[in-house]
């Protein structure tokens, strides 16, 4: 299979050109610079969603897209401005590539667009209601995919990602940031110690992923591993595993509210299809400690 992926060079968009590669199908990456590094195998294309080079896309012929291009940088991309041209720039991806003759259309969501709840989060059960300027851009960039894969006849996917984790993610990233922090001896104080979060390697994501579009999985999917893990236990397993005086971890009291209590998937769809994840979280955090500066 021949696989267009939008955002390659990112934390997710890596390990997916590499499980794709792996799996022996061809990769052409969109990135934004030239001096990106994709891995081995990939065939590298430089534009961004404004400028894609699409002869070159015609000349790869893609059986299937997968769109992971987004404004992801922490602490900036809940509200950012840029996620609404994102939707607009979304669709003509996917319009160009329906064009094209694009066998499978497949982008990534998010977990926060369900609404809060309790129970764990089911696609097409669970209700939707997305509270920030990222929920809101992705839910109307996968209504967008949806309307165009049904009108064209085109299988399409819509992954709604947990929190995903794993070597080389952005250092500000909470597990990184919790895991600097700890190795370099500083204290940490949860602010959330209560919440519960569903935590899946970008390993797994990418596997979960690339599944789906193998096996024609189709609709919103969710990519978690169905178990969630308070952010204080979390941030005590951290602890454990860079080798940080226990002590060092503590819980706010009162702890600051959280809109997302408690976020796990329901993963009923992908694990009946076969798939299952692979990389437990003792085992992810291990190797990032492994491959971390600051942990190191």
């Amino acid at each position: 299979m021949r696989i267009f992926v939008t955002g390659a060079n990112g934390f997710i968009g890596r390990a997916f050109c590499q499980a794709a590669v792996a799996a022996g199908h061809e990769v052409l990456g969109l990135c934004r610079s030239a001096n990106a590094t994709l891995p081995d195998g990939c065939q590298k294309l430089v534009g961004d969603l404004e400028h894609v080079p699409w002869d070159e896309v015609k000349r790869f012929a893609p059986d299937a897209l997968l769109h992971l291009a987004w404004i992801v940088t922490p602490g900036a991309y809940l509200n950012a401005p840029e996620n609404d041209s994102l939707i607009g720039e979304s669709e003509q991806l996917f319009r160009k590539c329906a064009e094209l003759g694009v066998r499978h259309l497949a982008a990534s969501g998010t977990c926060i667009e369900y609404a809060p709840s309790d129970e764990p989060l089911k696609e097409n059960v669970s209700p939707l209601a997305p509270a920030l300027a990222y929920s809101r851009g992705k839910v109307a960039a996968g209504n967008v995919l949806q309307a165009l894969a049904t009108e064209k006849g085109i299988p399409w996917s819509w992954f709604r990602i947990f929190y995903c984790y794993g070597e080389g993610e952005h250092p500000n990233r909470i597990v990184s940031w919790i895991m600097s922090k700890l190795a370099s001896g500083e204290a940490v104080e949860v602010k959330t110690p209560d919440s519960v979060k569903d935590y899946i390697h970008v390993n797994d994501v990418a596997s979960a992923m690339l599944w789906s579009i193998e096996k024609g999985i189709e609709g919103p999917i969710n990519v978690g591993t169905g178990h969630g893990i308070r952010i204080l236990d979390l941030t005590r397993m951290i602890a454990t595993t860079v080798g940080a005086d226990p002590s060092l971890v503590s819980g706010a009291n009162p702890p600051a509210p959280d809109a997302f209590p408690i976020t796990v998937a329901d993963m009923t769809k992908l694990t009946s299809s076969g798939w299952s994840p692979h990389i437990p979280l003792t085992t992810g955090l291990e190797r990032m400690c492994q491959t971390s500066p600051a942990a190191s």
